[in-house]
């Protein structure tokens, strides 16, 4: 079926079912960012293949709801198919549970795939229908009644994160998680996040492109421990490692089953902006308001703060990036100037393997961003085979990329001139220089959030009136999702602190469309400084490795300050890489890395 061929199935189950509305989100029951081949919903549906948006179908609209990352990206991609766009994060954005309040008749009847929304989302959507006598139906899976076959959940291998590597046992970590929830009064804890289960057990695996994570369920209560798994993922070494560690394994699908025998004393704590509708009301259900506490996570905020031996983990796996990104950079300078036909997809391809020459190496953390010209203004631009346009020794190169090593995930952008610029090409990359630098050398007080770090990054930009629709930073998890929280460095007001063993990506970027893009990305772990009677001071450590180009910077625009900690960066990444260099290879970083005057 075509998209048009879907809608119309999907308008016809509609009919049928008496719904008047459909909402497909971009998401699984984990509220994972990337997804199994199992829950690509809304890509089904629309075609829209961003990691961020929600479809609506109405017995006379199709609308995808996403942000300004996404915008060049889905307009392009549903030309022709019949959805409107709806803009998020503008000014006078109407987010879907408004625009259905505003738009549906009264008593009108909502679809929703209760599996795949966290009780939160489902909340605020029926809160919106409420005014009008509006109502929530969940119909878990529901496409499957319109034609899509869902593929069978992943069987990647579990293998188990050394405590040399993780810094804890999983017996440690669970008998922290059982006082947290002794000091909230509560017995149980599920957990549905697949980053927060693959830390407290220690497991990776490989059912999520890009995120080395297994699809299962975790239950604790004050003496058990289980995972919920789909059999044949586990060996046996794995299970009785778990095993010594406290930990049950049973089949992923009997996780409904466990909960509903479990005795009617129960207290659980439970997340509503993680654990999806579905188990939430499930537990609502079984053991009343009065045994669901609706509470956040503390595996979120644990597992944000790295201990020491995941900190000096991700100063080695930035090393080790940090080489495979220079060797990266020499071999497109010396390709270019022998003139050998190099296309996006070519480039994004040799750094791929340049980093599994390490011997750490567990693949890429995220589809890379390799875009050249007018590509590089779509934040979010993916080459392909069929789609990829050739390089060319004029303009920039815009290359935002990371891997996963068994001690760290990386997250890195460069942006590289392949030739001659113009005047505004060479002035947004100074500009948007000049916002990283001012957050890599922020100095704040303990208690600081990341809305107020971001005016840091953005003041250089604004200056010169201009602007980025992206948040300036997000967590890297270790060894996890490239993607965490709790923190960020956005606009937007979010409740969370900056705390050190925090680590931070620094992101700002300018983007013209039809035109180029610019962004440099370098990533940060929050630190303590020192403490007097005025408080305690944080500020950051650069934990990237990889040299910052000068050729392209307009110096005058920079302040003494700015080229002094570009140069001091520049030589840290020459004198830290240079002994695993080839000769020819150190010399050219020398003169890459050599001062700004």
């Amino acid at each position: 079926m075509n998209i048009s061929e879907k809608i119309t199935a999907l308008r016809r189950l509609m009919e049928q079912k008496g719904w008047d509305a459909a909402v497909i989100p971009g998401t699984d029951p984990h509220g994972s960012e990337y997804l199994p081949e199992r829950w690509q919903h809304r890509k089904w549906i629309s075609g829209f293949t961003g990691s961020f948006g929600t479809v609506v179908i109405t017995r006379s609209h199709a609308g995808l709801w996403t942000d300004t990352r996404y915008f060049i990206q889905a307009r392009k991609e549903l030309e022709g198919t019949g959805f409107e766009l709806h803009p998020l994060r503008v000014p006078d954005a109407v987010d879907y549970p408004q625009w259905l309040a505003g738009t549906l008749p009264a008593g009108s009847v909502t679809c929703i795939d209760g599996d795949c929304m966290s009780y939160r989302q489902v909340l605020v959507l029926r809160q919106y229908l409420s005014v009008s006598g509006g109502s929530i139906v969940n119909t878990p899976n529901f496409l499957d009644q319109t034609g899509r076959i869902s593929p069978p959940l992943p069987l990647s291998p579990v293998f188990i994160l050394e405590k040399q590597y993780s810094g804890q046992r999983t017996e440690e970590k669970l008998a922290w998680l059982r006082g947290q929830l002794s000091s909230r009064g509560c017995s149980h804890i599920l957990l549905g996040a697949l980053d927060q289960i693959a830390w407290l057990f220690n497991i990776r695996s490989r059912d999520i492109p890009y995120n080395p994570v297994a699809v299962s369920y975790a239950l604790v209560d004050s003496r058990r421990a289980t995972l919920f798994i789909t059999p044949g993922k586990v060996g046996d070494n794995v299970r009785m490692v778990l095993r010594e560690q406290g930990v049950e394994i049973v089949p992923y699908e009997s996780l409904i089953s466990v909960l509903e025998a479990l005795p009617l004393g129960s207290v659980f704590m439970a997340d509503g902006d993680t654990l999806n509708y579905t188990l939430f009301n499930l537990l609502l259900s079984r053991f009343g308001s009065a045994g669901v506490k609706d509470l956040p996570s503390p595996v979120i905020l644990a597992k944000a703060i790295k201990n020491p031996v995941e900190t000096e983990g991700f100063r080695k796996a930035f090393l080790n990036d940090g080489l495979a990104m220079e060797r990266f950079l020499f071999w497109l300078e010396k390709s270019m100037e022998q003139d050998i036909p190099l296309t996006e997809k070519d480039a994004a391809d040799k750094l791929s393997w340049m980093r599994t020459l390490s011997p750490d190496s567990m693949g890429d953390s995220f589809q890379y961003v390799s875009a050249y010209g007018a590509n590089a203004a779509l934040p979010h631009y993916s080459a392909s085979a069929t789609s990829s346009s050739r390089l060319e020794k004029k303009g920039f190169f815009l290359i935002d990329s990371g891997g996963h090593y068994l001690y760290g995930t990386t997250d890195i952008t460069r942006t590289v001139p392949l030739g001659p610029l113009t005047p505004l090409e060479r002035e947004d990359y100074t500009v948007v220089l000049k916002g990283m630098i001012a957050l890599s050398r922020a100095v704040f007080l303990k208690g600081t959030q990341g809305a107020h770090l971001d005016m840091l990054a953005k003041d250089p930009l604004w200056r010169y009136r201009r602007n980025y629709g992206h948040g300036t930073g997000h967590g890297i998890g270790h060894f996890l999702c490239v993607h965490e929280g709790p923190q960020d460095i956005r606009l937007t007001w979010k409740d969370q602190e900056l705390l050190p063993g925090m680590v931070t990506s620094n992101e700002p970027g300018i983007y013209r469309e039809g035109s180029h893009g610019v962004r440099h990305e370098n990533i940060l772990l929050c630190k303590e400084l020192e403490e007097n009677e005025f408080g305690r001071w944080l500020g950051f450590e650069t934990l990237t490795l990889c040299h910052i180009d000068t050729s392209a910077i307009v110096a005058s625009l920079l302040e003494r300050g700015e080229i002094e900690w570009l140069n001091l960066y520049n030589k840290s990444v020459y004198e830290k890489m240079v002994p695993f260099l080839t000769y020819e290879e150190s010399r050219w970083l020398q003169k890459k890395t050599a001062p700004l005057t």
